[in-house]
């Protein structure tokens, strides 16, 4: 049903059986398209043919065509985006893998980052398909700006295979005059759709089977100025009437074309039985329907019969898909029957129409039905029901469920526990934990008040299960741990979204203590859980916090395996958010210098990130890019990104998070040169005191220290640190930490025990493939690392080759390639050609063998060769290789 539901969205009107053929509007529309031009604009008030005459047209190209039909929810730049991408998905499965991740945006990314992704689609989509039209029908119902700043950068970028083609009731924010100037644009105003003469005899004949006098037909045509919804409707009203009464009919009616409308359609109505009346205002308020919601709203059980009726009568009913089951009115002929509809008919159609969408799986639609009744009470309940599902929270859409409860009077949640703490998650993963525990307190007020019964301790249960929740953000582990253990006790085993929460707080709570593998084992039984409640996010999320913590262990290959394990099952439950995904898999390329891999999936992830409105994410995206940042050489742009940051937790009630973001950006102040900066927060961290673990904070004023030269305090510090972290498992910093103990001794002039520590930080560096690291202090690692080569020779001849880079460049030798190769893939490339296997080649780079037969797939697709021999072959012919 929600696919069905969705298809209706992108289904293209089909011609209609004995339309009028419109020859001269089609040929107009033909030449525009083959002369190159970027736009097609069809700019007329409603009921002048738009859709058809778009449709007719669009279907008689033969170029593969995306259509969209618009209403006022897809401002919502989220939902717009799903839609576009499911729209470009009946043209090709695999198409706009680049848009993919955009899915259900709950915060409006960067135009600029999608326009990007999407032209590159659109290129791919032109490349297999040849011509691309891509069609946005009613395009006057967006009002959001970055929607047409989109639509602007598309214009500016689109690829030469791909056309744009809007259908709107007014002009659109574009830069139209532009166009026009620079002849990109072709045009069709009302007086261009205006029926001639010739074409509305021929409508009347054909489309309405009237056989009317030439003189009548000039008359209407006078009359109705060539407008088609006044023509089809003057053909309805004259059904059936002799040459006399057909006579005065046409004499009878003038005036503007909306009292038209308003006459032609109160004397189409007043010929229908009264049944259709009421089956036609009963099923007013629908956007879309199909014979069972009709059902639902009139009572109707014949519904599929009187729908197969109404479209026999050309009675401004479309179709949305080709089985014909799913329908929608002409806008402007709903609107005139929604005229006809008192406030509380309208009400009660809503409420039942909110009613139907809830049974039928799809909550969203059910609970905007359910605001356009304007009964908060009604809408309060029905919120309560959708939320109640787990699979509501699936593909979890910060921004729209925030919206639902800030248009919700609050007075409307009193008496409803239930709904208070469904309010409460909302809030806590928004960090407004001052909502939070408000309305987590007013509802155990509630409950404790009211009758004991197993619903009304379940409610208590989750109650405190959200103050755990809460505790464990804020790093205080006693009270997280005394929370979970009480609510645990009280859950019912078969509430697996519950349990799957409780889990996921405990993994945070460990993972705070520093008790990493307690973390992982707890966020993957929370991704369990939330697997047998149905419920994507949070199998995503908590498996993508284990692979953060594998990370914190020093595992990285575990860590690249957990993430593909994630990528592997939202492909199957057809999730598409993965930003917080794509951005540890970001970090880890980032971790083995593969910067260009790291670049790709930090930025869409970070994008991803601002949009589902979760902010621990983009905190994480943003770490990592400012990181790459300073790799790149760019320190003012990793400075900017970590400001920002900083800025972000500032605003939220998490002191944690704004001393680790703190912490962060002294990092990058110290290795962008800015060092009073760093020892200001260095002076000003040694006064704090906190519970939880700290080891970035930690490390952070040791490398501070080190830089400075304050060094009596440094061996202290960091082998506190390395014995705390060896107990733990915590690698990455055991690592960290043996690395500045060897720059330190380093400093101090003992080489022996700098060396060793060197050697140490080696051992644990080299089989999971840790790069970026030591490059980072290369130029103090310098003379260390070929004394302690003979440890793992191929990785620190690799870390000396990347720090020292040959001179002659490479990139002359890739212009011949359609797509040139990776840094990472061109490492792949001369192990290749040197014979190794794929498991030989990750070995040797440190990446997984799936990760390594993935970039050998690239390089023949990339070199165009069908195998490994080949792949060789054209290397050498390109000077690739020796």
């Amino acid at each position: 049903m929600v696919v069905q539901f969705l298809q209706t969205k992108c289904y293209v009107p089909p011609p209609r059986a004995k339309s009028v053929v419109r020859a001269r509007l089609s040929d107009m529309l033909q030449r525009g398209l083959l002369a190159g031009r970027k736009l097609t604009l069809i700019s007329a008030p409603a009921g002048y043919g738009k859709t058809t005459l778009a449709a007719d047209w669009a279907r008689q190209t033969g170029v593969a065509l995306a259509w969209l039909a618009l209403d006022e929810q897809d401002n919502e730049y989220g939902r717009f985006l799903t839609y576009l991408h499911f729209a470009l998905q009946q043209i090709d499965d695999g198409a706009a893998m680049q848009l993919r991740t955009a899915l259900d945006a709950a915060r409006l990314p960067s135009p600029e980052a999608i326009a990007i992704g999407l032209c590159y689609d659109l290129a791919q989509l032109g490349l297999r398909n040849g011509r691309l039209l891509l069609a946005f029908d009613d395009y006057h119902k967006i009002r959001e700006p970055l929607i047409h700043d989109l639509l602007n950068l598309l214009l500016e970028h689109l690829p030469p295979t791909c056309h744009l083609l809007l259908l709107s009731r007014e002009d659109p924010p574009l830069p139209l005059p532009r166009l026009r100037v620079r002849g990109e644009m072709t045009e069709l105003r009302a007086q261009d759709l205006r029926f001639t003469v010739a074409e509305a005899e021929q409508f009347f004949h054909q489309t309405m089977q009237l056989a009317l006098r030439p003189d009548w037909v000039a008359a209407l045509g006078e009359r109705t100025e060539g407008w088609v919804a006044s023509l089809q409707l003057a053909g309805l009203s004259l059904q059936g009437r002799d040459a006399a009464h057909t006579e005065v009919f046409i004499q009878a009616f003038g005036g503007s074309h909306r009292y038209v409308f308003d006459y032609l359609a109160e004397e189409v109505l007043g010929q229908q039985p009264e049944e259709v009346r009421a089956f036609l205002c009963g099923t007013a308020v629908l956007d879309r329907f199909n014979a069972s919601l009709c059902h639902a709203l009139t009572g109707r059980a014949d519904s599929q019969a009187i729908l197969h009726q109404l479209e026999q009568a050309n009675l401004f009913l479309i179709p949305l898909d080709d089985r014909r089951e799913w329908y929608r009115y002409h806008h402007l002929f709903a609107d005139y029957l929604n005229t006809l509809l008192s406030q509380a008919e309208k009400r009660q159609l809503c409420q039942a129409a909110a009613a139907w969408h809830a049974a039928n799986q799809l909550p969203l639609e059910a609970v905007r039905y359910a605001f356009a009744s304007a009964d908060v009470a009604f809408t309060a309940a029905m919120l309560e029901q959708v939320l109640r599902r787990d699979t509501t929270w699936s593909s979890f859409d910060l921004g729209l469920f925030s919206s639902w409860f800030a248009a919700l009077p609050l007075h409307v949640l009193e008496g409803r526990p239930e709904l208070k703490l469904n309010a409460a998650r909302i809030f806590y993963l928004a960090r407004r934990f001052d909502l939070a525990e408000k309305q987590i307190t007013q509802a155990e007020q509630a409950l404790r008040a009211a009758t004991p019964t197993p619903e009304t301790a379940q409610l208590q249960a989750l109650a405190t299960l959200y103050r755990g929740s809460i505790a464990s953000v804020r790093g205080d582990f006693a009270q997280a741990m005394a929370h979970f253990a009480l609510a645990q006790e009280r859950l019912d085993p078969d509430d697996h979204l519950a349990h799957a929460r409780a889990l996921f707080g405990l993994g945070l709570a460990y993972k705070l203590a520093g008790q990493t593998e307690r973390a992982v084992q707890h966020y993957m039984r929370a991704a369990a859980e939330a697997m047998s409640a149905g419920v994507a996010f949070l199998v995503v999320h908590a498996q993508c916090n284990a692979a953060e913590v594998q990370m914190t262990q020093g595992r990285l290959r575990l860590a690249e395996q957990t993430c593909q394990q994630i990528a592997h099952y939202a492909t199957e439950a057809g999730y598409a958010h993965l930003g917080l995904p794509l951005t540890l898999l970001g970090g880890l390329a980032l971790e083995r210098n593969d910067l260009t891999t790291a670049a790709q999936c930090l930025q869409e992830g970070l994008a991803i990130a601002r949009q589902s409105g979760l902010t621990d994410d983009v905190l994480v995206a943003m770490r990592f890019l400012s990181r790459l940042h300073l790799a790149q050489g760019n320190a003012t742009s990793a400075l900017g990104m970590m400001q920002e940051a900083h800025a972000i937790t500032q605003g939220q009630e998490i002191p944690r998070l704004s001393l680790l973001s703190a912490a962060h950006l002294a990092r990058i102040q110290l290795y962008g040169g800015q060092q009073a900066a760093a020892a200001q927060w260095a002076t000003a961290y040694q006064a704090t005191h906190a519970d939880y673990v700290r080891e970035f904070e930690d490390l952070t004023l040791a490398r501070i220290w080190l830089t400075l030269g304050e060094l009596d305090a440094l061996p202290t510090l960091l082998l506190s640190l390395l014995a705390q972290a060896e107990a733990s498992g915590r690698g990455q910093t055991c690592l960290e930490a043996m690395l500045l103990l060897g720059l330190y001794h380093h400093a101090q002039k003992e080489t022996d025990k700098a060396l060793e520590w060197i050697g140490r930080a080696l051992r644990l560096a080299a089989p999971e493939g840790y790069v970026r690291l030591f490059l980072d202090e290369e130029p103090s690692l310098r003379d260390l690392l070929p004394q302690v080569r003979t440890i793992a020779p191929d990785w620190v001849d690799s870390i000396l080759a990347m720090a020292h880079p040959s001179v002659a460049p490479r990139a002359a030798l890739l212009t011949q390639l359609p797509e040139p190769l990776s840094e990472q893939e061109l490492n792949v490339l001369a192990l290749l050609c040197a014979g190794h296997s794929n498991r030989e080649i990750a070995a040797k780079l440190f990446i997984s063998p799936g990760t390594a037969k993935w970039h050998v797939h690239n390089i023949l697709q990339k070199l165009g060769v069908g195998s490994r021999t080949q792949a060789i072959i054209r290397a050498r012919e390109l000077g690739l290789t020796s």
